[in-house]
């Protein structure tokens, strides 16, 4: 029996054929986002600046929550994408 037997088959890959420069955008990507979120709750539990005091005495605190991670998860991701790419090498 010749060609594509039961045996030639390969096994499913991890990580699907995706071309180099998206696994540095992704993944990076987010690395940087989480690393924001991981900053975001270090502000508040350490009450830097009364941030958490001011926001627990706000009514519309969730606002500035929300505001913070979705700045710091921008802004992380981002750094950490233009680090990726930057050190890409093409090969």
């Amino acid at each position: 029996m010749t060609g594509r037997g039961a045996q030639s088959r390969r096994p499913p890959r991890p990580w699907p054929r995706v071309p180099e420069i998206r696994r540095y955008i992704v993944l990076p990507g987010l690395a940087g986002v989480l690393a924001g979120q991981v900053g975001v709750a270090a502000l508040l539990a350490l009450d830097v600046g009364a941030l958490r005091t001011l926001i627990l005495a706000s009514p519309q605190g969730w606002i500035a929550v929300a505001m913070l991670c979705a700045g710091f998860a921008v802004t992380f991701g981002s750094a950490a994408i233009g680090a990726a790419v930057m050190a890409f090498d093409g090969s």
